[in-house]
């Protein structure tokens, strides 16, 4: 018997994981970490709802947290299996997974010394030595070629857009001579961003598990090109600082990549960009080193490095980073987390959200309880790391630079299934 059990994004938008059981092989499809709201977060440190041990496998879609953060967790809790990801996907993980273990640690250390916990001792969920001994699990598997799993299972990953290495996860189970064919969209990405490939068409299927973060919705459509010459033209008028919170991966490079060719083509004058993310800087090598699996051009990448630039800063150790305190505009400053969940933004968000001549430029999905929601809904006062932070920065939300396919991007993604499903399970 085949069964096939959500333990994450379902009822919300993250911490992917799809457990498949067929006998007694247990495959995990994705293993996302709980964000947003506490309730959420709480669920990181509750039981998985399955016993990591008895997992086989784990496959992997892309490397976002919310579909990656929770493996290191898992090895806690005693898997030891093969972890598959596109070889994009493992470098990213490598960088992200550390990343992560070093803010839960720092985060503990913080509140322990600060007395911001109300458990006798703050404790990380895991350790840099937990994500190194999970990253020693991860395993290569190129687009397009099955892999067994098991006498009675495989797979085969397609490019689905998103992010760098991103894929959807085609799974063949065999039961008693039947074979079932289940595709897991994972995150589905737009048509024509540069820093990925174009979504494949999908596979026909018997069962589907589709996304659906943007399946209520259209993005706007503003142009993000505009939008961010007259983000730049305001800030150099007034002298401000454009406070960017992005996500390491793909969004950071995706924004430098805007602004530097709004450089090129004259259309702003240079400006200073300051990439405070240990992280983001690793990131961006890889999207340098990765040419196959996104659509930049070598003379794209070379000429002045449109993904870095003699304008960028990269801002790697923590005593670099708190000169930027005193940075006077006109500036940018990108950090992570894209959400405001943590990270070296929380600090920022300290020191500039009071000051009316920053701009909060919020660009993408704020997921329900997070920092970045309460901003974006408009509270004047916010709290972080506990003390009261006043709101007198002004705020730009910039849409179209979403990584997610809107309503009709997936309508049109999903016509490439000819034959309908026997059932589609919406995620």
């Amino acid at each position: 018997m085949i069964s096939l059990a959500f333990h994450g994004a379902a009822q919300t938008v993250t911490g992917s994981k799809y457990l498949l059981e067929t006998g007694d092989e247990n495959v995990l499809i994705d293993a996302g970490f709980f964000q947003g709201r506490r309730e959420l977060r709480l669920r990181n440190w509750a039981s998985p709802g399955f016993n990591p041990a008895d997992l086989q496998q784990i496959v992997l879609t892309h490397a976002h947290i919310d579909h990656i953060g929770y493996l290191p967790r898992l090895v806690k809790l005693g898997f030891t299996g093969k972890v598959y990801a596109t070889a994009p996907t493992i470098d990213l993980a490598k960088v992200s997974l550390i990343d992560s273990a070093h803010i839960q640690e720092e985060d503990a250390e913080y509140r322990n010394r600060k007395n911001l916990t109300r458990h006798r001792v703050a404790l990380p969920l895991f350790t840099t030595e937990d994500a190194e001994q999970a990253i020693r699990l991860l395993t290569p598997a190129p687009y397009g070629q099955w892999q067994d799993l098991s006498r009675n299972l495989r797979f085969r990953y397609h490019i689905v857009g998103h992010i760098l290495g991103a894929a959807s996860v085609e799974l063949e189970a065999t039961d008693n001579d039947r074979k079932v064919s289940i595709l897991f969209s994972g995150d589905v990405g737009r048509y024509g961003n540069p820093l990925s490939l174009n979504p494949e068409p999908p596979p026909e299927t018997d069962y589907l598990v589709c996304e659906s973060t943007y399946g209520d919705r259209m993005h706007p459509p503003e142009d993000p090109y505009t939008e961010f010459e007259k983000l730049i033209n305001d800030a150099r008028k007034r002298k401000a600082i454009l406070l960017i919170p992005a996500f390491a991966i793909s969004r950071t490079q995706q924004i430098i990549y805007l602004i530097n060719d709004l450089i090129r083509h004259r259309r702003v004058k240079p400006i200073h960009i300051h990439v405070d993310s240990p992280m983001a800087v690793s990131a961006t090598d890889i999207y340098q080193q990765y040419h196959e699996y996104h659509q930049l051009s070598h003379d794209e990448l070379s000429e002045e490095c449109l993904l870095e630039g003699s304008n960028v800063t990269l801002h790697r150790k923590r005593k670099s980073s708190k000169t930027l305190n005193k940075l006077k505009g006109p500036a940018v400053i990108m950090s992570s987390s894209g959400m405001m969940s943590g990270g070296r933004i929380m600090h920022h968000l300290i020191n500039r959200l009071p000051d009316p001549e920053t701009t909060l430029v919020v660009a993408g999905f704020m997921a329900e309880g997070t920092l970045g929601r309460r901003l974006v809904d408009g509270d004047k006062i916010v709290y972080i790391h506990k003390q009261p932070v006043d709101v007198r920065a002004k705020l730009v939300q910039i849409q179209g630079l979403s990584g997610h396919a809107d309503y009709h991007e997936l309508l049109h993604w999903l016509e490439g299934i000819q034959v309908p499903p026997k059932r589609v399970f919406v995620v």
